[in-house]
């Protein structure tokens, strides 16, 4: 947990490159393809709501939601602490890179999740309290997960999407 918060917020380098649309081109962990994986999608049969429900087990979320705009390949939960809502969210993107479709290279930093290469993206939408970590699945994939607060910081959103990517990281497969 906090190896990540170091590994990621103690990286210098910079995510080259200029923003694009979406789809277009630019440890524990099982070592075998979910069944259904194939040389394009490495998740296979993978349930994207699942694996955030197992990463985010016995921490007071509900089960989480197909999001409105992917529901086949993301999912997100909410839940309230006192006055702040904390949003977290999964999306499993085969075909893309963890350094496409980054809004602002300049707030995107390059790290690891346990041995896993990551790209860590502060306002990834531009909004204040929201950070997100893109982390390798090969061939060509990724599993991004993101954190938005109603009322919090950046960095509280970018320590909390740490802690999320690290629970998420070995559910992820291993080609």
């Amino acid at each position: 947990m906090a190896t990540l918060a170091l590994a990621l917020s103690a990286c210098d380098s910079k995510v080259g490159g200029t923003p694009q649309a979406a789809g277009t081109s630019s440890s524990s962990a099982s070592t075998t393809k979910p069944s259904g994986a194939t040389g394009d999608n490495p998740f296979g049969d993978m349930k994207p709501c699942a694996t955030l429900d197992r990463a985010l087990n016995g921490q007071g979320y509900p089960a989480s939601v197909p999001t409105t705009a992917d529901a086949a390949r993301s999912c997100t939960t909410e839940k309230k602490t006192g006055d702040e809502t904390v949003g977290v969210t999964i999306s499993l993107h085969a075909g893309q890179t963890i350094n496409e479709n980054i809004a602002d290279p300049s707030k995107a930093s390059t790290g690891t999740v346990n041995d896993r290469p990551a790209v860590q993206e502060r306002e990834p939408i531009g909004a204040k309290g929201q950070c997100a970590v893109a982390m390798e699945v090969k061939p060509k994939s990724r599993a991004v997960v993101s954190v938005a607060l109603s009322y919090g910081t950046t960095d509280q959103a970018c320590t909390d999407v740490n802690d999320v990517a690290t629970k998420v990281e070995p559910l992820l497969p291993r080609s």
